[in-house]
């Protein structure tokens, strides 16, 4: 384990995360043997991308923003389920997509498809 925590004590000093390594020495055997594996399996690069992106200002021509179109679930068949799925998907992919917020509860009522595809 001693290479293993070394490897995971550089990543985490490399990443400003020292924190982890005082807890991971706080721990008991199972847990720092956790704790290492998964500081190892961790994307850190892709995480401080995705941070970093954070801050990027986003234009937005709110004169291309249209009203949504309500579809009800409960209407429609798997082909057409299906069909609307894997739109939603290509649109996230291309990173043409917003985000809606409902008040008073109406995001319950809206169902949310869930997938067990990649995206």
């Amino acid at each position: 384990m001693n290479k293993k925590y070394e490897k995971a004590k550089e990543i985490l000093i490399k990443y400003k995360q020292e924190h982890i390594i005082d807890y991971i020495n706080k721990s008991d055997d199972e847990t720092k043997e956790k704790l290492i594996n998964q500081v190892l399996h961790i994307d850190f690069e892709e995480l401080k991308y995705l941070y970093d992106k954070t801050f990027e200002s986003i234009y937005v021509d709110l004169e291309e923003l249209e009203p949504i179109k309500a579809v009800n679930p409960d209407n429609l068949t798997d082909t057409e389920r299906n069909d609307l799925e894997s739109i939603g998907i290509n649109v996230i992919k291309n990173n043409r997509f917003a985000v809606a917020t409902m008040a008073g509860g109406q995001g319950t009522r809206l169902r949310t498809f869930r997938t067990k595809r990649n995206i």
